[in-house]
């Protein structure tokens, strides 16, 4: 009888770890676009030039290699995550992908050194944005718009 308790308490610890594991691995994917990202407020720089050079720098998409092109938006989390919450409209519902239906202001970056002296040249716009939604939250940007 016990062996047979015992089961059954592994197996619940293993459930649980599982979904503990699930879903620390989507928070910690919304923490990556998040750091990739999102800006706000934005970081103040003379220019978007010296901003993006900053940024990467910072966020740490300098190490081991120059990331060669990232945008930051540099509006509040909470509206950028609405876009997964109804703010969006659907477009590929297999890859779970949604438009937004604002726009938000935001600095496109483009690497133009060679690691390890990244450089990066800035560009401010004022655009609509497509990311992959998991759990309403935003994990990925596909594109500009």
């Amino acid at each position: 009888m016990s062996s047979k308790v015992s089961c059954w308490l592994l197996l619940r610890l293993a459930i649980l770890l599982a979904a503990f594991l699930v879903q620390s691995g989507e928070g910690a994917t919304y923490r990556d676009f998040a750091r990739q990202h999102i800006d706000h407020p934005k970081t103040n720089a003379p220019n978007p030039n010296a901003y993006c050079n900053r940024m990467m720098q910072r966020r740490g998409m300098t190490r081991g290699r120059c990331k060669a092109f990232n945008t930051f938006i540099n509006a509040p989390p909470r509206n950028i995550q609405h876009i997964c919450r109804g703010g969006g409209n659907q477009v590929n519902p297999r890859r779970n992908l949604y438009d937004s239906r604002r726009s938000f202001p935001l600095v496109n970056c483009r690497n133009i050194g060679r690691y390890p002296n990244c450089q990066y040249v800035g560009r401010q716009a004022n655009r609509r944005v497509r990311v992959a939604c998991v759990r309403r939250l935003p994990v990925h940007l596909e594109r500009v718009l």
